[in-house]
C-alpha cells in the first residue's frame, strides 16, 4: 500500500503541475500577442517621433534657416518669398555673389 500512495500522489502531483503549465501558456501566450502589437505601434510612432524631430528642428532653430537662406538668396532678410522669375538679362543685370553648384547623383 506504500507505493500504490506514494504513486498515486505523485500522479496527482503530476497532473495538477500539467494544468497548470497548461492555464500559465495560455496567459502568456495571450501577453506575447500583446506584446507584438505593443511593438509595431511603438515602431510606428517612434518613425513619426522621427519625423517630427526633423520639422521641430527646422522650425525651431532660426539659424538653420538663416544658413539655408544665405546659401539659396542673396539678400540676408527677406520678409515674404514672392513669386519672382529670373530670366538670363536678370543675370547680366545683377552681380551675384555666393553661388553654389548642386548635383545630383
Amino acid at each position: 500500500m506504500k507505493y500504490f500512495t506514494a504513486i498515486a500522489t505523485l500522479l496527482g502531483f503530476n497532473l495538477v503541475s500539467v494544468i497548470t503549465l497548461l492555464y500559465f501558456s495560455g496567459i502568456s501566450k495571450e501577453i506575447e500577442k500583446e506584446n507584438k502589437i505593443l511593438e509595431m505601434q511603438i515602431s510606428k510612432f517612434s518613425k513619426q517621433l522621427k519625423i517630427n524631430e526633423v520639422e521641430f528642428t527646422l522650425h525651431s532653430q532660426s539659424s538653420y534657416l538663416k544658413k539655408l537662406q544665405k546659401i539659396y538668396f542673396d539678400t540676408d532678410n527677406i520678409d515674404s518669398f514672392e513669386n519672382t522669375r529670373i530670366n538670363l538679362i536678370d543675370f547680366e543685370k545683377k552681380e551675384l555673389r555666393h553661388i553654389y553648384m548642386i548635383s545630383s547623383n
